[in-house]
């Protein structure tokens, strides 16, 4: 997980956020509300968010769309009755892959202060004042462990560390490894070490931390 800038507001929400919020709170039975829920899934919506996300999941920073639409996902659940008034808010959304996003990780869970939340928002957080990104070279294993009780509650609720995402991430990272001690003495290692640093990259957080983990 990186820090993401979030973008201009899509003019879509802009124009409409606050007529759409109206009909949602006022719709009465359960396909008034499922037909004005469904209005934040607008093209342009999605279209805005992939940009922002580089197509790439805002919490674990796998690339979807190349194997899946993605998720607009609302960082403040739109199922919890307590924040239904942010479905159309845009600081609110989010583009997720549907493991961080479904319902055996995130789903509708937000644990608040007292549960050790809230989960970082990588739009309003800096993921590294929470989060340590490390790999073991022993081992081959990239990890996500929380530096705060924050960051634990995000690599818990998020399953920042689960067998399959591990196993990918960390056939990823090994390469970057390699890449990042040939960089010091090979000028396209060097080129390449940069680009995969990049928000755009892949475990792009992995990489900016390997720096520091292999001087």
């Amino acid at each position: 997980m990186i820090h993401v800038p979030k973008g201009k507001i899509p003019s879509v929400l802009a124009a409409h956020a606050a007529e759409w919020t109206k009909a949602l709170l006022s719709a009465q039975g359960k396909k008034a509300k499922e037909r004005a829920e469904g209005r934040y899934r607008h093209e342009e919506v999605k279209a805005a968010l992939i940009s922002d996300f580089h197509g790439k999941c805002a919490y674990c920073e796998s690339y979807i769309r190349h194997v899946d639409h993605g998720h607009i996902e609302h960082y403040r659940p739109k199922g919890d009755a307590r924040w239904r008034h942010l479905t159309f808010d845009w600081k609110n959304l989010l583009l997720a892959c549907g493991r961080c996003n479904g319902a055996e990780h995130k789903g509708t869970r937000f644990p608040e202060v007292g549960d050790g939340g809230p989960i970082l928002n990588p739009c309003a957080d800096e993921p590294n004042e929470h989060l340590r990104f490390v790999y073991e070279p022993t081992a081959q294993l990239a990890s996500v462990y929380g530096r705060t009780e924050r960051g634990a509650t995000t690599e818990e609720v998020l399953g920042l560390n689960r067998p399959e995402l591990r196993a990918h991430r960390s056939d990823k990272v090994k390469m970057m490894a390699a890449i990042c001690l040939m960089a010091a003495t090979n000028a396209s290692a060097a080129k390449l070490w940069a680009e995969l640093q990049d928000a755009s990259k892949e475990y792009s957080a992995f990489a900016r931390s390997l720096n520091q983990q292999l001087e």
